[in-house]
Parts: structure tokens; sequence; C-alpha cells
């Protein structure tokens, strides 16, 4: 479940007579694990959108590996257990039964963990990062802004909800980040022209500007 959160298309598939696999038909802990996942998911779900939208208008890739953004750091070339949202945020997830760590690279940037904030201080380097059962590690790379909203039940109540945005700052103190937004309906909005895109900068000596 904490994986398939960070898919682009997320879904639980099952087969006709075989186990339930819904949150529900575990235990409470699961559900609890899957909910909290889920919303990270719907809290991100306008830096996903705007992923779609330049992967649409521009051929650009939504998930992606490491090499694609660090394709000189040759250590990148052989990552196949972590990926990458777009260029900001990375998602190292722990594949092996009963693991409580996993082995991560964190390329040459500046990272901050999502949960916490905390910028790691360490880069270019494998590390291994505690992998508790009801967390997957996430980390934002510094330089780049991420729109969110506060999630709901479904995408047509979070939609109603405040927007934010998550500034990571680079070495040099700067950011910038970009939103697509439409009604979330029609389907040909880009091609009508029927939406906003705006780009957000920030500097940590004037803020944030739009």
């Amino acid at each position: 479940m904490e994986l398939g959160a960070f898919y682009p298309y997320s879904r639980n598939h099952n087969g006709k007579g075989a186990k339930r696999q819904d949150p529900v038909a575990w235990n409470s802990t699961f559900e609890d694990i899957s909910r909290k996942v889920l919303n990270i998911r719907y809290t991100l779900l306008p830096y996903l959108y705007t992923l779609m939208h330049e992967a649409n208008a521009h051929g650009s890739t939504v998930v992606r590996p490491l090499l694609h953004e660090f394709v000189r750091d040759k250590t990148t070339w052989e990552i196949h257990r972590q990926f990458l949202w777009g260029p900001a945020l990375l998602v190292s997830p722990a594949l092996d039964q009963g693991a409580v760590a996993v082995k991560a690279y964190l390329p040459n940037a500046r990272w901050y963990d999502y949960h916490t904030g905390e910028y790691l201080g360490f880069r270019g380097q494998f590390r291994n990062l505690p992998s508790p059962l009801e967390d997957i590690n996430l980390h934002i790379r510094g330089g780049y802004i991420l729109p969110q909203q506060s999630p709901a039940n479904t995408t047509f109540y979070s939609r109603r909800n405040p927007l934010a945005l998550t500034v990571a700052l680079n070495d040099s103190q700067l950011a910038a980040g970009q939103l697509y937004w439409d009604d979330g309906v029609r389907i040909d909005a880009y091609e009508e022209r029927v939406y906003l895109l705006t780009s957000f900068t920030a500097n940590r000596e004037l803020d944030v500007n739009c």
C-alpha cells in the first residue's frame, strides 16, 4: 500500500475468489498505515497533476529513475529500487519482507525528509535509512516548490480545500516550482486553454513570489 500510493495510477487489484486486500479486510493497524500514506498521496495531488500536465504537454516523465535527473552520476545508473516523482520527490520503499531499514542512495543535491522537514546533511552516498512499518522514506530535493492541498475522501472534495506550498531551498537558498490547475472534469482543458499554469520562485531573502 505504501509503495502503491506513489504509482501514477494507484489502485489495488484482486481476483475473484482470492482473499480481500482492501485495508479494512486486515486490522486497524493496517487501516491506519494505509490511510496515512494515501493522505500523503492526496496531499501531493496538485504536484502529481502538474507532472501529468508536463508529460502530456511536453513529453516529460512522471515517475522516473534517478539517472533521469542525475545522469552524470554513474551510481544512479544501476539503481532500480528507488524512483522519483518528477524532479523533486525521492521515493525509497522497503521491498524486502521484514525489512526495518532501506539502503538508499541520495544523489548530489540538498535533501529534506518529507515527514519532518529536516535537512539530511549528506549527499552522493548510500545510507541505511530507518524504515518502520508505518512510514515510507520520502525526500524532497532542494531547489523545488511542491504545490499541495489538504486531503479529503475524494478528489472532488479535496479540490475544495486550501492549497499550500512546500518550499525546499537548495544550497543557494533558492527554489522554484509550478502548478497546473483546471476544473478537474473537462477532458480537453489543455487543448482549449481552460486552465491555470502558474510558477513560483523562492529566495530566502525575498520569500516566495508567484
